[in-house]
Parts: C-alpha cells; structure tokens; sequence
C-alpha cells in the first residue's frame, strides 16, 4: 500500500477527556486533530494580534520572550519559502525536526509525526476539496496531497490509522465525536497498542459509517489516515 505524504506535525499528546469512553480510549491520546492535541507551532498565536495569548503561549512553552520572537521570524522565513504551510504544516520530516531540536527540545514528550493518505482516496480527497476551494484557497494539506509524493517511511514506526475528516487546512478526529462508542456498537471495534486502528479495512468500514449523514458527525469527509511516529 502507498501513502502519500498529508503533513508532518509536532505534536504533543494529551490525557484521555472524560468524554472519550475509557473502556475503549487509552489514557493517553495521539491524534492528528488540533481538537484534540497540542500542534506546535500555534500558528493562530503568532499571527495573531492578541498579545495576552502570545504571553500564555511562553508561559506554556517554558520559552523566553526572544525565543519567541526566534519562532515567529522562523516560522515566517519557511512560510515564504514555501517549506512550511497554514496552518502548521511542516511539509518535511527534516524541518521538523530542525524546528523542535531549535526551540522545543526541553518539551520531553513532544513527537513528531507524519500522515499519509492512502494512494486509492487521494483523487477523492482533491475531487471533494475542488468543490469546496479555489486553488488560490488552498492549504498545506492539499497542496502537499497535489504533489503525489510518498510519505517517508525511515526511521518511523508506523502507529495504524484514524478516521479523520477535513476541513479548513485541519482535521476533526473520530474521537471528537464520540464515535468509538457508535463504532464498538456496529462493528468489532478494537485499537492497536499504539492507540490506533490496526487495519486500514477496519478504518474503511467505519469511514464508509461515517460518512453517512445521517450519522450526524461533521459534514467533511471522513477518510483513513495512515499515522507514523518519526525519531526525534
């Protein structure tokens, strides 16, 4: 199976909400949904105006005022280069890292991961996106899924896949929806040790569940991604 490359991402994972059921949901959640977990850089806080935000952010990150002011140069320099992408999007495993070695090496449980759609949705993924956006409105993922080029699969493991659904340059998780207790009801639901779903038929089957309308999830489209986790 071939994976095209979706983004690569910092992220740092987060205790189980109560709202997930802990009888299916491991205590301690990785997604690739900003619902969910913390993806850094927060690009809204560096952009943004609110100056009240940018203080809580160096507070959160155990950061100083200049390297902050590192991040914010940094992160607008790949921009123009075309290497980093709105919103948060690294588009390589090496600017990754180069970013969490440069300014967040003292976070110990920050991870670096990558998503990967599989090649047999990414025509449906663009099809569906074209009717939503003008390419001038694109975001990282789109343009990244464009290119068609292959996820990097060194030095990573590979942690299974999440029902994610599109929309705005992020994702909405099935997690944010409650969905593992409508997927436990109607299917066989188990996750993999790494708190993924281990076979991407399985992840097809609840996709196809979740696109349903009458469901009631979010109107996005919901597809399998591929999650790998990159050595640091």
């Amino acid at each position: 199976m071939n994976y095209i490359l979706g983004g690569v991402y910092i992220i740092t994972p987060v205790v189980r909400p109560d709202y997930m059921d802990k009888h299916l949901i491991p205590g301690t959640i990785l997604s690739a949904s900003d619902c969910i977990c913390d993806f850094h850089p927060e690009i809204n806080v560096l952009w943004g105006r609110s100056k009240e935000a940018k203080h809580k952010y160096i507070q959160r990150l155990n950061i100083s005022q200049s390297t902050f002011d590192e991040i914010e140069n940094w992160v607008g320099d790949k921009f123009e280069g075309g290497i980093f992408a709105y919103p948060q999007v690294f588009t390589t495993i090496e600017l990754a890292k180069e970013f969490l070695y440069k300014f967040l090496c003292h976070i110990s449980d920050a991870k670096i991961i990558g998503i990967g759609l599989p090649e047999k949705y990414v025509d449906e993924f663009i099809k569906y996106e074209e009717s939503l956006n003008t390419p001038e409105n694109q975001y990282g993922i789109e343009k990244l899924l464009l290119n068609r080029l292959p996820i990097d699969e060194k030095d990573s493991k590979f942690m299974g896949y999440e029902i994610l659904g599109y929309e705005n340059g992020g994702f909405h998780s099935y997690l944010c929806n409650g969905l593992e207790k409508n997927f436990n009801e109607h299917f066989k639901f188990t996750l993999n040790q790494n708190g993924f779903i281990p076979s991407l038929e399985d992840a097809a089957s609840y996709c196809e569940y979740s696109n349903n309308e009458n469901v009631g999830t979010e109107p996005v489209l919901w597809l399998p991604w591929a999650i790998y986790e990159y050595t640091k």
